[in-house]
């Protein structure tokens, strides 16, 4: 068990000296614009490394959004509902083809707003899809996270 234990550590060093170097290399960068090739990396690493690879695979869009930095979307019957208006007696949990996808802000101030935000919406991804909490919204489940990101270096906060 302790060996398991370190090896989850080691993982969570490494993601945060990943984050380090990488924002070393983008300090500089004003108007941060992600391409989807790169949510969809930082995805795979942030799952593996976090989240313990027990997110989906979901398509990330990366468009000009109104009020947000990015949403968590669940999709089922082409009825689409943000997180945090989830009622357990409307989406049907027991349903196998409830499709999922996140979609993020074309440009952030910087790229670490860009890691924290993905970062963000990959929380909701999980109360929705593991948890299947039925508001997924900015509750105990959500923060619950929080901790573990403060040990990757990465803030989780509500908006």
């Amino acid at each position: 068990m302790k060996k398991f234990k370190n090896k989850s550590v080691n993982v969570r060093k490494q993601l945060k000296v990943k984050l380090e170097n990488t924002l070393t290399r983008h300090k500089n960068i004003v108007g941060f614009r992600p391409t989807e090739q790169q949510a969809y990396n930082w995805f795979r690493y942030l799952n593996k490394t976090l989240f313990n690879s027990r997110l989906p695979r979901v398509e990330i869009f990366i468009r000009k959004l109104h009020k947000d930095w990015g949403r968590c979307v669940a999709d089922w019957d082409n009825r689409k509902c943000r997180k945090g208006t989830f009622d357990q007696r409307i989406i049907p949990y027991n349903k196998t083809d409830v499709y999922h996808y996140i979609e993020l802000h074309c440009k952030f101030p910087t790229w670490k707003d860009f890691i924290e935000t993905l970062a963000h919406e990959m929380v909701h991804l999980y109360q929705m899809s593991w948890l299947r909490d039925p508001y997924s919204n900015h509750n105990a489940n959500f923060f619950a996270w929080k901790g573990k990101f403060k040990l990757a270096g990465l803030n989780l906060s509500r908006c």
